[in-house]
């Protein structure tokens, strides 16, 4: 099938459609644009003209299983199909989607059953990540059945853990072997709370690893059959204790040319990484970087909440790559590491009305606000993503000022925070990305997995 053959191309999105900022909107005007139907097929929130411009768009269950959906799809006529679809469990169930369709010639972006199935899988992905020369904290896979003497007995095997956990060094962290937003984090001090652990076992298999202090981060690539493009990274909160809620941090793409510099031969390891597995799409990676070394968490085997984030420091669309993708377009850019053309920030906000919206977008380039935040069934405060130019830092500091005294939205560190980051960098950068890295924020600890 060419490109001339698809006209119609369909999406699938797990989570409400508004939470892509204005990129989704951008992608379905540059595909209606162009002269082919655009539909978006979704199973979470609302979707309108404003969120899905010049397409169409369809209400499925939020438990429509891969023969539903697949199903709707056909019924619809698409020539072609592109996943949007997060966290691992969604991603997960479009590969499932991705195999019934290619039975009836129908292409579709998404990463396939084996990558998506080894990624979404922690211990398979620390091993895929050691394959290929890159950090990683080092651990162990414990069996919590086995551990409970549910599967047989053996008693010995709490010992070997506690050998292990010894080699390993404290602090350490369990995580589920299958899951995703951080969910399931145990924290594990010392010998005593690990002795804790071993008498409260959970179910499953969970990863054991030394909890590493650092700065978490998060990056994305995109592509296929060799091609990626990886975004700029995003620094998304210190790391090195219990975790807390990951969108409770100041969250940014920040100019930091030392760190970013650093970065580059693993963005080119990433990429080789890709190749082999065979990506077409996205991934999305949990990084922390320590002590000059980026140790890689997990691979994600699709696009995530952090995509806004990133897209919105390189101007460079991930969702509309994805489909060039589909359309035989596509062409990665012939650099390590798109470059970060502007800040990119994302904080918590609160109190959120209709004035500070209609104040903040008139004032400021406002990606998105989100006046409430729902993950997992629970309501959250609000969050904003907003990009500055180089060297309009100084005006941003005082807009945003001014919004917070006029309807308290930001917490009073969070408003520090802010400043120290930006006149942090903007007095090393000299209103550019090319010189000595930004002041690392400080706060309170984040989820070793974003």
């Amino acid at each position: 099938m060419t490109a001339s053959d698809i006209k119609r191309i369909a999406y699938i999105r797990s989570i409400p459609v508004s939470r892509a900022g204005p990129y989704i909107p951008e992608l379905a005007r540059t595909v209606t644009d162009a002269g082919r139907e655009a539909r978006i097929f979704y199973t979470d929130g609302d979707c309108g003209a404003a969120d899905f411009p010049g397409g169409t768009w369809e209400k499925l269950p939020e438990d429509a299983t891969p023969d539903q959906i697949a199903d709707r799809v056909r019924a619809w006529g698409a020539d072609g199909v592109v996943s949007l679809s997060f966290p691992d469990e969604a991603g997960l169930r479009d590969a499932v989607v991705k195999e019934k369709l290619a039975r009836h010639a129908i292409p579709m972006v998404s990463n396939g059953l084996d990558p998506s199935r080894l990624l979404a899988d922690k211990w398979e992905t620390k091993k895929i990540l050691a394959d290929h020369g890159l950090d990683t904290p080092h651990g162990m896979l414990v069996d919590g059945t086995l551990l409970k003497n549910g599967a047989a007995e053996v008693p010995v095997y709490a010992d070997i853990i506690r050998l292990k956990a010894e080699e390993i060094g404290y602090p350490l962290l369990t995580k589920a072997v299958w899951g995703s937003s951080g969910n399931g984090i145990r924290f594990i001090r010392d010998r005593a709370e690990l002795e804790e652990y071993l008498a409260t076992p959970d179910e499953g298999n969970h990863v054991l690893e030394r909890c590493i202090t650092g700065e978490l981060c998060t990056v994305e690539l995109v592509g296929a059959d060799g091609e990626y493009a990886v975004q700029p990274l995003c620094f998304t909160g210190p790391t090195g204790g219990r975790p807390t809620f990951a969108f409770w941090e100041l969250r940014s793409s920040a100019p930091r040319p030392a760190d970013d510099a650093a970065f580059e031969p693993v963005a080119e390891k990433l990429k080789k990484l890709c190749t082999t597995l065979g990506i077409t799409g996205v991934i999305n990676l949990d990084i922390i970087y320590s002590g000059g070394t980026y140790y890689v968490l997990e691979i994600n085997p699709r696009v995530s909440g952090a995509t806004a984030l990133g897209v919105a420091a390189s101007g460079r669309n991930t969702y509309l790559a994805m489909t060039e993708i589909l359309l035989g377009e596509w062409q990665a850019p012939a650099v390590p590491v798109l470059p970060r053309r502007r800040w990119s920030l994302e904080f918590p906000v609160h109190n959120v009305t209709d004035a500070f919206v209609e104040q903040a977008e008139q004032a400021l380039d406002v990606v998105q606000i989100t006046p409430t935040l729902v993950v997992d069934g629970h309501e959250y405060g609000g969050l904003m993503i907003a990009s500055c130019e180089y060297g309009d830092e100084a005006r941003f500091l005082q807009v945003i000022t001014d919004l917070d005294a006029g309807h308290q939205v930001l917490r009073p560190e969070m408003l520090t925070r802010l400043g120290e980051l930006l006149t942090g960098s903007a007095a090393q950068s000299g209103s550019t990305a090319q010189s000595d890295p930004a002041t690392r924020p400080t706060g309170p600890a984040a989820p070793p997995v974003a």
